[in-house]
């Protein structure tokens, strides 16, 4: 039996929200097709209708926790007017996103977990840090065509910043220490920027 017309991308994401809630839960190698599709309400024959197997479904789940990200990091900075605000922008938007979308740092370890066996899942991985890599390096080539900031090798900031934003939302996510993500966020923001002034 077909899904009804029009189904099809509710379906989808409806699919791709329960294995997030699996992968969250009972982490990637511990639920199967069986799990998802009694998080999602459905059978695991209409799971197979819109994916070939856990594989296929895996693949557009890691796609979708990156392209959420990536679209609410590239909306502030957008929406930034000059080099200051856009990179201030792009600071304080990765540092809370632990806190504001911490599912996504779980399915992200989670996948970084897997990708040394499966190439599939470590060249999706490298693809998403070359496309921040090149969105920090584009920020920072608008502070100096601006004048505000010094010549500076855009590659290796960009990766600074990125692993330290990375690291950041890792070290939160396993510590059981008490400790002022506020402060450390406030921090992070301050070091980098007056780093790239």
């Amino acid at each position: 039996m077909s899904p009804k017309i029009g189904m099809e991308p509710i379906r989808r994401q409806q699919i791709i929200e329960a294995a997030k809630h699996c992968i969250v839960t009972k982490g990637l190698p511990h639920f199967s097709i069986k799990d998802i599709a009694k998080a999602a309400n459905l059978s695991t024959g209409v799971i197979y209708h819109y994916f070939e197997n856990k594989d296929d479904l895996l693949v557009d789940v890691l796609k979708d926790s990156f392209s959420n990200t990536e679209k609410l990091v590239k909306e502030t900075v957008d929406a930034a007017s000059n080099y200051n605000n856009k990179m201030k922008a792009y600071l304080e938007t990765v540092a809370k996103v632990p806190d504001e979308n911490p599912d996504f740092y779980i399915i992200l370890l989670n996948y970084l977990a897997q990708a040394p066996y499966n190439e599939e899942l470590k060249r999706i991985i490298s693809r998403f840090f070359q496309n921040l890599g090149r969105f920090i390096e584009g920020i920072l080539q608008i502070g100096y065509k601006e004048g505000v900031i010094k010549k500076i090798e855009k590659g290796t900031a960009a990766n600074l910043i990125l692993s330290q934003a990375m690291g950041l939302a890792f070290y939160y996510l396993i510590s059981n220490e008490k400790i002022n993500k506020d402060k450390i966020n406030r921090d992070f923001v301050e070091i980098f920027k007056k780093y790239i002034e």
